[in-house]
């Protein structure tokens, strides 16, 4: 009998005639077995859809790729992953049942998908960095040499519009002018691999319009005047302009710079990509121009503000994973 059985007979013995009182538990009552175990309610909410081998089936066949289940593109989305797991299952899920499984049961995040040539070969790409990488490296330190990596980008006078914080359900609202002129950007990007200590230097050039192959003459001219007295490897890609007639006329007739190239289709080795990447998610975001010399003249702060750090140039070049050592000039 329990302690609380025991105390209602007792109550009862005393008095016939009075109204027993009910007399509760204390919490840290015990009964002579030991503590008293509260009970534990059994789990609320919907059960999975799916259970762990349904959810081992779907797994499969979303690493096919979407292309494997006649999807266009290689790409999932909410209703794409749906459709596969109904085929696969025979379950109809809602978005918010997908989502769940993607993100809790699978492991997925949303993210934001990169790009990349159908051009491209990997073989080679693979080749050059192995091979040719290693062998540009050992000829700049052995002739003390600056390898600079060139690009060239554009940029116009309509705004890159960027996220930016605002009250909620109030979308801000970035008026300007439907101006589509354009300006190209060269920039070189210089590391000093037999001597880190003296550390990376950037030429910038800008003009309004697009470079053809007399502008990039008049870029590598300026490069001359900017590394003047050090030798050059400059590493450039296989821009149309890069291999004319003229410009190859121009290069064998002074016999400067060092040329090297870069694979096909494979912007990810040149770090001056992330130079261009840092400018436009900073200087030039939402800028609203009027004129192509507004553009210009955030451009030059930008510069300013990666010629400042010491370590932003190295980084450039970590992040394509052609790395040196040491990878950055001590402070």
């Amino acid at each position: 009998m329990s302690l609380q059985s025991a105390a209602w007979s007792d109550a009862m013995n005393a008095s016939s005639s009075k109204t027993p009182k009910r007399i509760e538990q204390p919490p840290d009552a015990t009964s002579a077995s030991g503590p008293a175990t509260p009970r534990r309610r059994a789990a609320t909410g919907r059960p999975p859809e799916l259970d762990d081998a349904q959810v081992g089936r779907v797994w499969a066949a979303l690493e096919q790729g979407a292309r494997a289940h006649g999807f266009e593109a290689d790409l999932w989305t909410l209703e794409r992953v749906g459709a596969v797991v109904t085929r696969t299952t025979g379950v109809v899920s809602s978005r918010a049942s997908v989502w769940r499984l993607l993100t809790g049961r699978l492991g997925w995040s949303l993210q934001r998908p990169g790009r990349r040539a159908v051009e491209r070969d990997e073989s080679e790409t693979a080749r050059w960095i192995a091979h040719a990488w290693p062998r540009i490296k050992k000829g700049a330190v052995n002739t003390r040499a600056r390898i600079v990596f060139l690009d060239e980008s554009g940029v116009c006078l309509l705004p890159r519009i960027r996220r930016t914080h605002s009250p909620r359900g109030r979308t801000p609202l970035l008026r300007h002018r439907l101006n589509w002129k354009r300006a190209s950007m060269a920039g070189a990007l210089g590391h000093h691999f037999a001597d880190p200590d003296r550390g990376a230097r950037l030429c910038f050039h800008l003009e309004p319009g697009s470079y053809d192959t007399a502008g990039l003459i008049e870029v590598l001219e300026q490069m001359k005047v900017f590394y003047r007295g050090e030798r050059v490897v400059l590493v450039w890609d296989g821009l149309s302009a890069h291999r004319s007639r003229a410009m190859r006329a121009r290069v064998a007739e002074q016999d400067w710079p060092t040329l090297e190239r870069l694979p096909a289709y494979a912007p990810e080795l040149n770090p001056v990509e992330l130079l261009w990447s840092s400018l436009k998610k900073r200087e030039l975001a939402d800028l609203a121009g009027d004129h192509l010399a507004d553009v210009a003249d955030a451009t030059e702060q930008g510069i300013h503000r990666i010629n400042a750090n010491l370590r932003l140039p190295w980084s450039f070049l970590a992040h394509t994973g052609l790395t040196i050592r040491p990878p950055h000039p001590p402070n």
